[in-house]
């Protein structure tokens, strides 16, 4: 809820750009090292990698 009220007050004051820094944790169980943003990352293996991971959809969709 805290980063969708980020969004939100970004939005209501015609902020123009937003830096988000999420976290290696989005790509879960990947053995795939290094990580590059293109890997498949729907497989969270925590609450907090699955909020990380809406958060930057929320931002990119915003």
């Amino acid at each position: 809820m805290g980063f969708a009220n980020v969004l939100e007050g970004c939005m209501q004051n015609k902020i123009p750009h937003l830096i988000y820094t999420s976290s290696s944790s989005v790509y879960g169980g990947n053995k795939n090292l290094p990580f590059y943003e293109e890997q498949a990352v729907n497989h969270p293996v925590s609450l907090y990698a699955a909020t990380k991971k809406s958060n930057e959809l929320m931002a990119l969709y915003l």
